[in-house]
């Protein structure tokens, strides 16, 4: 093998070791950076905590992060979206309904926020209320009809496909307001 090709091949591969080795040097200090500076969130660090709980599967914890966030900031939606789902998953569905009223009073325009206030309004038998939800989430973002993806299924370990807004809404539309299988 010629000895100049030698070198051009070695001189290649250093610089790529090089840009490697930056590379690896520049993601660390972003993360560095982005770890140690003050919670910029809008929510507050106890909104941060309510998210970590949330995803968790610790319900009760979020939910007092949740209120701890709407104290520091009282018109930071996201945290009474939060509540009020955590409310659902807790079984408190009485006062899940009036927390996602009072979501939908600040922010009409969530279309999640209609879809989860459908899903708990279904839960509690109230039909003709989860039609009219299902019907205004889906028109304001088709995407939620469909359901979650494969994707979402795995990193949730979810074996089964749930049923999506779209089959649930058609379900509940040729029954009568009776009780209806789930």
């Amino acid at each position: 093998m010629d000895l100049t090709l030698i070198m051009k091949t070695d001189a290649v591969y250093r610089v790529i070791r090089y840009i490697g080795v930056g590379l690896i040097f520049a993601s660390l200090a972003w993360a560095f950076y982005k770890g140690v500076g003050p919670e910029t969130h809008p929510g507050g660090p106890a909104f941060s905590r309510a998210v970590g709980f949330y995803t968790d599967g610790k319900y009760e914890d979020a939910l007092q992060s949740y209120d701890t966030s709407i104290r520091e900031y009282p018109d930071f939606v996201h945290a009474k979206r939060g509540r009020a789902r955590a409310l659902m998953q807790l079984g408190r569905d009485r006062e899940a309904l009036e927390a996602f009223n009072e979501v939908l009073e600040q922010d009409s325009g969530s279309a999640v926020s209609f879809a989860n206030r459908g899903i708990l309004q279904d839960r509690m038998g109230l039909y003709p209320q989860a039609i009219a939800d299902y019907d205004k989430a889906i028109s304001m973002d088709p995407h939620l009809g469909e359901g979650i993806d494969w994707f979402t299924r795995l990193l949730q370990d979810r074996k089964e496909k749930p049923q999506t807004l779209t089959e649930r809404l058609q379900t509940l539309r040729q029954r009568d307001a009776g009780p209806i299988e789930q």
